[in-house]
């Protein structure tokens, strides 16, 4: 299925039915909420991100945790918005490692899935929600993120197609998780403009190989990787890439890692790991 599909044309209105639309709109501009929704809004350039909610999931302490995600509707133009006015969560009582960085709609899976977690407590309420708030390309677009049952994902695994999320590690010896809540590398790695910073893990999977992404998450300038989407060997040998920062600053590296990349379209089941990266001229 490709993005200009009819089958992709179908499913675009009920992937973007959960966003909130209000009224602002550019003078060059369609409304989302009034557009005729086909494959037709993806376009090279000047289309909005919006945001998405993906679903929930129980975890062993009761906490249950809220999985967001994003569709840039730009086949060639990524998106910087910063933490702020443009980009918020509309509750304070959470924090969240909110992307700022939004790539291009990746064409092998089309949307970006479960770029970051929101973890509640036993007691979050089903009638209670969490909106994730964008404004780009003069559009200011929320989504809200629940407990209702119906959107409740499989995780870490799903019985009904046997997908299991790799286990990552960022040390042979260590423990390593599993999931899309996945883990903050507690290292900061350090490094300066235009020299490559290599980023490394080790992925267990009863599979032979697994999917292996990687992405700025967050952080002031453009990142060049090495390889940046591959399929690699699982096992004791470590995977890498090398990232190149062109601007001194704070970054965050996002590592997705799934068992078949065809896996994303059924919302089941990979791993999140993030990369702090500090670097100076």
């Amino acid at each position: 299925m490709t993005a200009h599909s009819p089958v992709f044309a179908k499913m675009l209105p009920l992937l973007l039915a959960s966003c909130l639309l209000p009224g602002i709109t550019g003078a060059q501009q369609i409304e989302l909420s009034q557009q005729s929704w086909s494959a037709e809004v993806i376009r090279p350039r000047g289309q909005p991100v919006v945001p998405l909610f993906d679903g929930w999931f129980t975890n062993a302490d009761g906490t249950r945790t809220l999985c967001y995600s994003f569709f840039n509707l730009n086949t060639e133009q990524s998106l910087s918005i910063p933490t702020g006015a443009d980009n918020y969560l509309n509750d304070a009582r959470f924090e969240a490692m909110l992307p700022t960085h939004f790539d291009p709609l990746p064409p092998a899976y089309r949307h970006k899935f479960c770029v970051f977690t929101i973890t509640v407590p036993a007691d979050f309420r089903r009638d209670e929600t969490i909106e994730w708030h964008l404004t780009s390309a003069n559009q200011q677009l929320s989504v809200p993120g629940h407990i209702l049952p119906e959107f409740m994902l499989d995780e870490p695994a799903s019985d009904g197609r046997q997908d299991l999320a790799p286990l990552i590690k960022l040390a042979p010896d260590a423990a390593g998780v599993r999931g899309r809540k996945g883990m903050v590398n507690s290292h900061t790695l350090h490094g300066k403009t235009g020299q490559p910073v290599e980023l490394q893990a080790w992925v267990e999977h009863p599979n032979a190989q697994v999917w292996i992404g990687w992405a700025k998450h967050s952080g002031p300038g453009q990142v060049e990787f090495s390889a940046l989407e591959y399929t690699t060997a699982t096992g004791a040998t470590p995977f890498t890439t090398q990232a190149t920062f062109a601007e001194a600053g704070s970054y965050v590296i996002r590592l997705q890692s799934i068992d078949d990349v065809d896996a994303f379209e059924y919302y089941c089941c990979h791993t999140n790991i993030y990369f702090p990266v500090e670097i100076s001229h």
